[in-house]
């Protein structure tokens, strides 16, 4: 609340003198109210006419989460520290009536003295400095000393005291906060789970402050003594180094000469005379009699952490960039230190990268995306393949005459995957995805390709992949807020319409399906089939692409995207398609009629007349991640072929000692590998020079072309390998077939893009400069 709220409440003058216990505080029969100050949010000093003492109120904040029930938690704290003679402010009353000021309130006495700001604390005598720093590592200790039964408090919540707790309260706020993804803070999120510290006798469930700092300490005016402990809002049942973590990390945070409104001063201790580290920690310790000093790193980075995710809640209120640079500036600092307790390797990669040398070569590929790749592959060999068979089985028997509902265990894992950072990998725009390369992301989704599952769990599943990047590069804020963040979450699915029947949708002329312009919007009025995702329940939207013009002088120029609504009457599912009678459930591809559906004209998708060009985008990344899917499934099939050959004995010789299919086997291998250089180098173009470059266009059309034909090839001879049971669901090598017979077609047939090549061709030789040069050309008989 306002300080004008406080000043202008007629009842709060008659409640203070209703007070007993203040009166004989303030040793006047009549408080009289002269001036209300703010010290901070929610926190006011009153001075009285009559007498010199003060008060001091703290009330519940309009602007935050807490309670009536959490202020009065805080004032029984404070009273119940008073009455141990710990240093706090004297407690005076509580106040639940929300009449007297709106909110409720309680009192405490006020006194003078001084407070440390960091610029304060640095211009001070390093002997002073010391005293004062020692001084606050004993109360801290003394503090965390006290029985919880002494205290009264045994009753207090025990649920945050847990480290993997407080961690997962940092990964709930950092995501109902995020504003911008931060490389950093996630590593830290994925980190701290995986290395718990070890139970330290020392490191007790006790009172802990929440939010100590030496700021939070009140010193007497002139002496090096403590007055009172300040701010116990965030006061809770906690492990004891967390506070001692907060007091101790200026020392971890660099000093950046005011640049961050939070500095520390590591690199500079010497020039501002900053206490010796080891001689605070040992002042807290020498009050919790040990000698051992346990190494409390990992509290200091939960500490940073927090201070990080603080400055993204206020970057999120307020809009100013500066909090946005304090929270990467802390975070990075917080990395820092994970660094330096792994010797430069926090996730094990290493050693595992140097073994798979052949895979990752000279490719320029950073330590994150491969320790993405690991985690992706821990994730698949502990979490998805034990079950994998299991989910595939129960899609199989879902029934596809009704919308089709999520599959419970696939949620789950999703969940999980979200929890681990494993989510939006195929984002390179970093403000909403991981800021991985497109190279990188090809590593990745050939390793999720091995599992036909992965590709949804990490939220990197067509069509929604495609929805996602048309949503960033031309939805409007609303468009963004109300389609994009879902999907961004997984908290709903999407599909995309473009395919029509009876015609070919690989040439714009042949659109049938209108956009027409009305009052308020648009009538769209056509037929769509082989529409991703459709009947599944829980798409909640679709993007749908037709005819916004009659005018085919510029075809290119016809097409329109709009955003659709999902369920809406006048738009019907009239059946699922199957491919070779796979249904893909829950997903599956649909026919879907729309009968003149009126769409508000909010929902347009870029500009009239620009769905064309906006596809091109589309379908560009959405063909080479569609191959790049099949290289993995297809990777998955020759293992299973290997192993097979290794056991099966064909008159009286093992299948792998046989020279036809020794044979086969290689030109296999080298067929696979083909196809991962051929996606590789598109990947690289599309970094290098760009997705509207032509080298780039034609690289992925080279991928699109051959890879998914190549691939059907290989997993047929994988097929033929297993005999019978090759052609059953036993195994996943009649879906990976079926898939990659499927995607010759999607995203463009193979001709087309065959035909693209072959101009492209012709445009390389009638530049080549070579076919000028004496004896390079034709011969002359």
């Amino acid at each position: 609340m306002s300080i004008q709220e406080v000043q202008n409440s007629h009842l709060l003058g008659t409640y203070l003198n209703s007070q007993s216990s203040l009166l004989v505080f303030l040793c006047v029969t009549d408080a009289q109210i002269e001036d209300v100050e703010q010290l901070a949010q929610s926190i006011y000093k009153i001075s009285f006419k009559n007498t010199n003492k003060k008060i001091v109120l703290y009330t519940k904040s309009h602007q935050n989460n807490a309670t009536a029930h959490q202020l009065e938690k805080d004032y029984v704290i404070v009273q119940k520290l008073s009455a141990v003679n710990y240093p706090v402010f004297r407690t005076l009353f509580y106040c639940a009536d929300q009449s007297i000021i709106g909110v409720p309130f309680y009192a405490t006495q006020y006194m003078e003295g001084r407070i440390f700001s960091d610029q304060k604390f640095i211009g001070m005598p390093l002997k002073e400095k010391i005293i004062i720093y020692q001084e606050v590592a004993k109360a801290l200790a003394h503090l965390h000393s006290i029985s919880l039964t002494y205290l009264g408090l045994e009753q207090l919540d025990q649920r945050t005291c847990n480290y993997q707790i407080v961690n997962k309260k940092f990964y709930n706020t950092y995501k109902l906060n995020e504003t911008k993804i931060s490389k950093n803070i996630e590593d830290l999120l994925y980190w701290l789970p995986l290395n718990l510290p070890e139970n330290s006798e020392l490191d007790t469930l006790c009172l802990i402050h929440g939010d100590f700092s030496l700021s939070k300490v009140l010193f007497h005016p002139t002496e090096p003594r403590i007055l009172a402990i300040l701010d116990w809002q965030a006061a809770q049942l906690g492990n004891a180094f967390t506070d001692l973590a907060n007091l101790l990390s200026p020392y971890y945070i660099p000093y950046s000469n005011g640049i961050h409104q939070i500095d520390g001063w590591q690199g500079v201790e010497m020039l501002v005379d900053a206490p010796n580290l080891q001689d605070v920690i040992k002042s807290y310790f020498a009050v919790r009699s040990t000698k051992t000093i346990p190494d409390i790193r990992y509290q200091i980075i939960q500490a940073i952490l927090k201070k990080s995710i603080d400055q993204q809640i206020l970057f999120k209120q307020t809009k100013n960039t500066q909090y946005l640079a304090n929270s990467e500036f802390l975070s990075e600092a917080g990395y820092q230190i994970i660094l330096e307790l792994t010797e430069g390797d926090p996730f094990g990669i290493k050693l595992r990268a140097e073994k798979d040398c052949a895979l990752w070569s000279n490719w320029p590929v950073t330590d994150r995306c491969k320790s993405y790749y690991y985690r992706i592959k821990d994730f698949l060999k502990q979490e998805v393949f034990p079950i994998e068979k299991e989910i595939l089985d129960k899609s199989r028997a879902m029934p596809t005459t009704t919308l089709n509902k999520g599959i419970p265990e696939i949620e789950i894992l999703q969940r999980k995957a979200k929890s681990l950072g494993l989510w939006n990998l195929f984002i390179s725009d970093p403000i909403y995805g991981k800021g991985l390369t497109n190279l990188e992301y090809v590593f990745l989704s050939e390793l999720m390709g091995l599992s036909y599952l992965a590709h949804e769990i990490f939220n990197c599943f067509a069509p929604e992949t495609g929805n996602m990047k048309l949503l960033i590069g031309y939805g409007t804020p609303y468009q963004k807020e109300k389609y994009l963040k879902p999907l961004l979450e997984g908290e709903c699915k999407s599909f995309f319409a473009m395919t029509e029947k009876n015609v070919s949708s690989s040439d714009p002329n042949n659109f049938q399906f209108t956009i027409t312009p009305t009052n308020g919007g648009y009538i769209i009025n056509g037929g769509k089939w082989f529409v991703s995702s459709a009947p599944d329940e829980r798409a909640k939207f679709g993007i749908v692409m037709g005819k916004s013009s009659q005018d085919m002088s510029n075809p290119m120029e016809s097409q329109s995207m709009i955003i659709v609504d999902m369920p809406n009457p006048k738009i019907q599912i009239i059946r699922q398609l199957g491919l070779f009678s796979f249904y893909d459930l829950p997903h599956s591809y649909a026919e879907v009629n729309f009968d003149n559906v009126f769409v508000p004209k909010e929902n347009l998708l870029g500009q009239l007349g620009g769905a064309f060009k906006m596809a091109q985008g589309r379908l560009l990344g959405g063909r080479l991640h569609h191959c790049v899917k099949q290289i993995g499934l297809t990777r998955r099939c020759l293992d299973l072929m290997i192993s097979r050959a290794s056991q099966r004995v064909i008159f009286n010789q093992k299948l792998k000692d046989n020279d036809a299919f020794q044979e086969k086997l290689g030109l296999t291998e080298i067929a696979i590998e083909n196809c991962r250089l051929l996606s590789r180098n598109a990947g690289l173009l599309l970094d290098s020079a760009g997705s509207r470059h032509l080298s780039t266009f034609m690289a992925v059309s080279q991928c699109k072309a051959h890879i998914p034909k190549a691939c059907q090839k290989m997993i047929d001879q994988c097929i033929q390998a297993f005999g019978a049971e090759g052609v059953t669901d036993d195994q996943p090598l009649a879906v990976s077939f079926r898939f990659a017979r499927a995607i010759r077609f999607m995203d463009g047939p193979c001709e087309v893009h065959l035909r693209q090549i072959a101009r492209f061709a012709f445009g390389n030789h009638l530049f080549n400069d070579l076919n000028n040069a004496q004896g390079y050309g034709l011969a002359k008989l």
